[in-house]
């Protein structure tokens, strides 16, 4: 298993371009071919308009949303003519209900998908609606690039946050072209439960996996002793020099970690690093 095929999604063209950088570093050191996805959204919302202004005001948003397409897809070009990978260029332009059905068609033709953190800076719904239809929708794998100059595409420390759940099983399958080649993965696990199964031998299996896999695995357990699991794995990972965590995402319901909050939300918001995350 290798990553032949990485898309990455552009969809404001004020926006940060780390994730664009990285992706394009990232096909390269895979010698994977690369789709940009340049998305000018519709948000025209038919019930703010009085009678009769409706059909005037769709078309004077969808002209300006596919000036947008047309300006990310320009930016898009001019940054990959001069790059020495395979590349491609798609600009659509659609609106606010379309963009979950269209990326989770699209996007599932992908081994992995390269994005911005969504809950950070001036990333905003659209981040997180484009996050969420590519874990769930394309059930595809999430590459998280926070914007953190200089971040190395060769993850040579990778730390898993294993809790035993399906998504951190796929997230880690996900992850197994990276884990093969770095110098160590550490499978890394807060406050085991005292009555789980394999309370004997927490991550174990995995490590056995894993190994079988060609990587070169170590099991560390960790006490809490942060206000959260997410930070606990991130004060950890920036101890130990991690490049790259590995989890699952939405273990509980997206709902659920909006109104309570979770260990997804959290990192995502918090991270300083990549992450690889699977449902």
């Amino acid at each position: 298993m290798a990553y032949t095929a990485i898309a990455t999604i552009l969809h404001n063209s004020d926006a940060d371009q780390t994730a664009l950088n990285f992706a394009i570093d990232f096909a390269r050191h895979h010698n994977a071919h690369l789709h940009v996805l340049c998305a000018g959204i519709d948000a025209t919302e038919p019930g703010f308009y009085y009678a009769g202004a409706h059909a005037i005001a769709v078309q004077q948003n969808f002209d300006a949303t596919q000036e947008q397409a047309d300006r990310l897809e320009t930016l898009a070009r001019r940054r990959l003519i001069a790059e020495d990978i395979k590349w491609d260029v798609q600009a659509v332009t659609v609106m606010p209900g379309g963009l979950d059905p269209f990326l989770s068609d699209n996007m599932r033709f992908f081994d992995l998908v390269v994005l911005p953190a969504p809950h950070q800076g001036a990333n905003d719904r659209t981040d997180v609606m484009t996050f969420e239809a590519c874990l769930f929708g394309a059930d595809v794998p999430v590459l998280v690039i926070p914007s953190v100059p200089k971040l190395s595409v060769t993850f040579d420390n990778i730390k898993i946050a294993w809790d035993d759940g399906t998504e951190a099983m796929a997230a880690a399958r996900a992850a197994i072209p990276l884990l093969k080649t770095a110098t160590t993965t550490t499978i890394s696990i807060v406050d085991p439960p005292l009555h789980a199964p394999d309370r004997s031998d927490p991550g174990g299996k995995l490590a056995n996996y894993l190994a079988r896999q060609g990587a070169k695995v170590e099991v560390a357990i960790h006490a809490r002793t942060q206000p959260s699991v997410a930070s606990q794995l991130l004060m950890r990972a920036n101890e130990t020099n991690v490049d790259l965590i590995v989890m699952g995402a939405y273990g509980h319901s997206r709902m659920r970690e909006a109104i309570l909050g979770g260990v997804t939300r959290d990192i995502l918001g918090l991270t300083n690093l990549p992450l690889l995350m699977a449902h």
